[in-house]
């Protein structure tokens, strides 16, 4: 993988600072390459935990799962904070942003798969976490569990001016 030089190194975050963008994001998009070579962004709900990043899918093959099959290799983009603003006589835009590339894999261990899942139901719905376990088992046969493991991770903010 090629990297590239930030075009405003002053708005580069470090890699602890990028992370925190991850953890603060409510959603990030997923981008792979099918067979073809087409490019394939999807935005998708997540957790991040242990260093990686978690999801879950359907058992069912699609898109997303023929390209996973088809090339391990992702980029996870996410962004906060994103803010446009007009500041001394400049257009332009506040965000906090975060790239992972990597390899993604399906997760096959039945703890890591749980607890998971756990994750990422007390992320977006903590207030029904007496009924985890219940949705958790229901729905766990057709569940399949996906971690990204980050071979780099990149961040940048431009932060709005004090007044």
């Amino acid at each position: 993988m090629t990297e590239y030089r930030m075009r405003y190194a002053e708005r580069e975050l470090s890699v602890k600072d990028a992370w925190s963008i991850f953890e603060a994001a409510e959603y990030c998009v997923a981008s792979t390459v099918d067979a073809d070579g087409m490019p394939y962004g999807v935005p998708i709900s997540f957790v991040v935990m242990d260093g990686k990043l978690y999801f879950h899918t359907t058992n069912i093959a699609g898109h997303k799962l023929d390209n996973f099959a088809h090339d391990a290799r992702i980029c996870v983009t996410a962004a906060v904070d994103v803010e446009a603003c007009f500041e001394n006589d400049f257009m332009t835009s506040r965000y906090g942003s975060a790239m992972a590339f990597g390899r993604i894999r399906r997760v096959e261990d039945s703890v890591e798969v749980r607890h998971a899942l756990v994750a990422l139901c007390m992320k977006y719905l903590p207030d029904y976490q007496h009924e985890i376990g219940n949705a958790i088992a229901k729905d766990l046969a057709e569940t399949a569990v996906w971690a990204v493991e980050a071979d780099l991770v990149t961040g940048k903010a431009a932060h709005r001016l004090s007044k």
